[in-house]
């Protein structure tokens, strides 16, 4: 076999050996990750949190507070009080949720001091669909 000959199989031979050595450390790291791995994943799929009471107060047209915890529907884009607009989406939320009893989904994510989440009525009627069939606010993208 000539030098040429030789040089290119133990080429072809080390990048084999480079491969696996190189998917051996991958196999390895991803071994000692996998409690952390692990633990994320039954996070994510831990129960939503909920917070269910009664609508203590209506900011607005798309944040109310039920008991101490102020809620931002993530579906929606009201106008802001002190419009004409943002006014009547304000009364419209008053009419549908004030002290009435609500479920409330939370999604983890806060904007300011207001958790984001839905939430829906006894009957399982959503507040936000609500909202939106009326014409008083807009999806929020």
């Amino acid at each position: 076999m000539g030098y040429h000959r030789k040089f290119w199989a133990v080429a072809r031979v080390a990048r084999g050996l480079t491969s696996a050595l190189i998917w051996a450390l991958v196999g390895v790291a991803l071994l000692a990750l996998y409690p952390r791995i692990e633990r994320a994943m039954d996070s994510a799929s831990a129960s939503v949190p909920q917070v269910e009471g009664l609508v203590t107060h209506v900011r607005d047209g798309d944040t109310i507070e039920v008991g101490a915890t102020a809620i931002r529907f993530r579906t929606l884009d009201c106008a802001e009080r002190g419009t004409v607009a943002g006014d009547r989406a304000t009364d419209r939320m008053r009419r549908l949720a004030h002290g009435a009893h609500v479920i409330c989904d939370l999604d983890g994510r806060q904007s300011y001091d207001r958790e984001i989440g839905s939430c829906r009525l006894p009957d399982g009627r959503d507040l936000g669909a609500l909202m939106l069939e009326s014409g008083t606010c807009a999806r929020f993208r």
